[in-house]
């Protein structure tokens, strides 16, 4: 039977960090989900990580990757969505823990026409380095008083496990915007504005843009905050590449349409653990 979700966790490098990601994917309480790994080019550590899950999870997971080339997020995590094998996606990075409740939040929301964007809950170098697989195996990372002075004040309210809360949000019109780690939408809707542009290589505005062609295309995005939560682990970031005039030709698209995206989506990535090593 084809799964009812396909999860799709963008990754570079970071084995340590998808070790405790799939712990959290075990506990989930929604099982009837595949996962796609979108990897943007990291090396033989997190294959070995994505195949030692394989071999002790029932979860169907397949390692989507291309070569190492600069930030291509865009283009692997197209690629990863033209293979699901779901009709409905979830998008997640590969630096962030998921609550056990997390797919089962997006899945018990979804409708067509509709995007969900949750938010992440960030945490702090110090206490990144202390988590450990047994800290996400055991949910004791989903106890606010683990977590409480390890991230900004501001940031805990998306923390705290309160479901249905956002229903009061929405009904007041706030904008949200999309997060590239945590939103969901059915494949036909993120195809409708051709999926990520993959014009936009180096980070820091692919969710922007992606956000205002769903707009455009007249897709509402509805927020999860507090019921789809997630534990941002603590790492370091490139600056962003871009200059003024592209940062704004880029968050303020005047058409949905991608001209380049999953359309005919031709990377030549396949499932790496799908070809046999060589003896």
């Amino acid at each position: 039977m084809n799964p009812a979700v396909s999860l799709i966790v963008a990754v570079y490098k970071r084995p340590d960090f998808l070790e405790k990601i799939f712990a959290s994917l075990s506990l989930q309480t929604f099982t009837n989900f595949e996962v796609l790994i979108a990897d943007d080019g990291s090396g033989p550590d997190l294959a070995e990580e994505v195949r030692r899950f394989r071999g002790v999870s029932p979860i169907p997971v397949r390692h989507v990757r291309h070569e190492d080339a600069g930030f291509r997020k865009t283009i692997i995590v197209n690629e990863a969505a033209a293979q699901a094998a779901s009709d409905y996606l979830i998008f997640i990075d590969g630096d962030c823990v998921l609550h056990h409740r997390f797919v089962e939040a997006h899945y018990r929301h979804k409708r067509h026409g509709l995007v969900l964007a949750g938010r992440r809950v960030m945490l702090s170098e110090s206490l990144t380095a202390r988590i450990t697989r047994a800290d996400v195996a055991s949910k004791r990372l989903e106890w606010p008083g683990f977590w409480w002075n390890g991230c900004l004040s501001g940031q805990r309210k998306h923390g705290i496990y309160v479901p249905g809360s956002f229903a009061l949000e929405n009904a007041f019109g706030k904008r949200y915007w999309v997060v590239g780690s945590n939103f969901s939408v059915h494949e036909a809707d993120f195809r409708s504005v051709n999926g990520y542009d993959e014009a936009i290589v180096g980070r820091g505005v692919e969710d922007i843009n992606l956000t205002e062609r769903f707009r455009l295309k007249g897709l509402r995005i509805k927020t999860i905050t507090r019921e789809a939560l997630q534990y941002h682990l603590f790492h370091r970031s490139d600056p962003m590449p871009h200059d003024a005039e592209t940062y704004h030709r880029l968050c303020f698209p005047q058409q949905y349409w991608a001209a380049k995206g999953i359309e005919g989506h031709r990377s030549g990535a396949v499932d790496v653990h799908a070809v046999p090593e060589e003896t």
